[in-house]
């Protein structure tokens, strides 16, 4: 788990919050604090005993950490919520036009001047142009905040960025919350069955949380699988090496041109146990259904394919493991699935 290069379980201020949260020095304290949220949200589920869909668990936790959403569609919307709450003395929120900018998704605010039913804080969502399609994600980004607050901690403004841009390791962490409650496990295994594919992900995503974007989907619904899984996002780019050298490089040196890697791995907890990995920025065979559909005029396909034949740069090679690799175009970008084959019996 890292982001920017930094290994959250090494971050000093993760290691500072679970000290605030209460948790003992662990070389772990991402999956601790990960723990920690999961005890609470299983004991707010206590007081609602037929929730069984994300979206309504996403209600019942924001209720219980005492924020409500405020959806912004246009800019009237942003105008309106701006003038009402400063006509109630919340002053802040003034501010809102200025920090809604296109890099950021959400916002949650601590109320100053609480009226009698008032919850204590607000979560702005911006809704407007491309960021509609990661509302369901920014709001359990806003609860993953409060999820950690402590009384340590001054509360400030908390900001859900776009996937691009760095992240400190507590908005990591906090997107790493957000990933575990907006498909959770509890709700998504029962309707998990069979072998994983993209269309079995979207019934799934129909079924629970249609409002969620399919990129959520697959990443939360491949988590939460109980078979042996990896979701790999491949995309051109370049290796490490070069990747480091060409930030040195003057703009007349001609650039070595980027290949098709696997930007982004997720393996499912049972492919870790199975020891199905593929690591982050190895190039993809040329000879796997990825390749081809990146290239080709399908935009999706499937073929059994071996771990075997994914590399490393230096030649070291993954172990002889048969695989069923699904695979999809999205834009610039192909999604994969990729599932070990047992041998016949």
């Amino acid at each position: 788990m890292t982001r920017s290069g930094v290994k959250l379980n090494e971050s000093t201020s993760i290691h500072v919050l679970a000290s605030d949260l209460g948790i003992r020095l662990t070389v772990n304290p991402v999956g601790d604090i990960v723990a920690l949220c999961h005890r609470k949200v299983e004991k707010f589920l206590v007081d609602l005993e037929n929730c069984s869909k994300p979206s309504e668990l996403l209600s019942l936790v924001a209720n219980k950490l005492g924020t409500i959403f405020v959806e912004i569609r246009s800019d009237a919307d942003l105008q309106q919520v701006v003038e009402e709450y400063v006509n109630r003395g919340e002053l802040v929120f003034a501010t809102l036009p200025d920090e809604l900018t296109h890099e950021v998704f959400g916002i949650t605010l601590k109320l100053v001047n609480r009226g009698r039913f008032d919850l204590p804080y607000v979560s702005i969502i911006d809704c407007r142009g491309p960021k509609a399609s990661r509302v369901y994600f920014t709001k359990w980004h806003e609860l993953g905040h409060l999820l950690i607050l402590t009384d340590q901690r001054r509360f400030a403004f908390k900001r859900t960025h776009t996937l691009h841009e760095y992240k400190s390791p507590e908005e990591s962490l906090v997107d790493v919350l957000a990933g575990e409650f907006a498909y959770y496990s509890p709700m998504v295994k029962p309707l998990a069955t069979g072998e994983i594919s993209f269309e079995a992900i979207e019934a799934i995503r129909d079924e629970l949380c249609p409002d969620g974007s399919m990129t959520s989907a697959m990443i939360g619904i491949t988590k939460a699988w109980p078979g042996p899984c990896l979701l790999i996002e491949a995309a051109l780019a370049h290796k490490k090496a070069q990747g480091d050298s060409l930030q040195a490089m003057f703009g007349f040196i001609t650039a070595p041109a980027p290949t098709l890697r696997a930007v982004n791995v997720m393996p499912n907890e049972a492919a870790r146990r199975q020891g199905l990995q593929i690591f982050r920025n190895f190039r993809v065979p040329q000879g796997s259904i990825i390749s081809r559909v990146f290239t080709g005029d399908s935009f999706h396909g499937e073929a059994r394919e071996n771990l075997n034949w994914w590399k490393a740069s230096d030649g070291t090679q993954l172990p002889n493991m048969p695989i069923l690799v699904r695979a999809r175009r999205i834009r610039q970008s192909v999604h994969a699935l990729v599932v070990p084959i047992s041998a016949p019996r």
